[in-house]
């Protein structure tokens, strides 16, 4: 039994850390969805993700990254993954699976960045609220997962890599 437990966890985490070894399954989200003027470009190169752009708050005020995983374990317990880049803050996104009032509802948490790599490790229950009606928050409803730049006028200059889920 403990070997099937180890296996199954192998499986698992392996499926996790993929996510930043599929660089095709990421795509940019900008506020231009909704009339907003926010740029982002994003490149891949040996296993780092790279953003440049700018937000702009006037009539939207984000860009993002976004991963859609295909299974997150009910035991999972956050988001670890590391990143640098031009001294900005910035947010991890979690979109929920299901009816969301109003429809772009999500969790966010912030990480603050300089041009040294740090690792980041958030927990699923540091993540705030941002909307009123959405599926409770269990890792199984995570519907996409991204890094963003929101909320304010600034140019975006970030790398991040090795994301995974714990």
């Amino acid at each position: 039994m403990k070997t099937l437990y180890v296996f199954l966890l192998f499986i698992t985490m392996s499926t996790f850390a993929e996510m930043s070894g599929k660089p095709d399954q990421w795509y940019v989200v900008t506020d231009r969805v909704m009339g907003g003027s926010s740029n982002l470009e994003a490149d891949y190169d040996d296993g780092t993700f790279i953003m440049t752009g700018n937000v702009v708050k006037k009539n939207g005020g984000f860009v993002r990254l976004a991963h859609r995983p295909e299974e997150i374990s009910k035991n999972a317990k956050g988001i670890k993954f590391k990143a640098k880049g031009n001294n900005e803050t910035y947010e991890v996104h979690l979109t929920l699976k299901g009816v969301k009032m109003p429809p772009w509802s999500y969790l966010s948490s912030t990480f603050n960045v300089n041009e040294n790599w740090q690792e980041f490790e958030i927990n699923f229950a540091e993540f705030k609220k941002n909307g009123y009606m959405m599926a409770a928050m269990k890792p199984q409803n995570i519907r996409d997962i991204s890094i963003a730049g929101y909320g304010r006028d600034f140019d975006v200059n970030l790398e991040f890599k090795d994301v995974t889920v714990f």
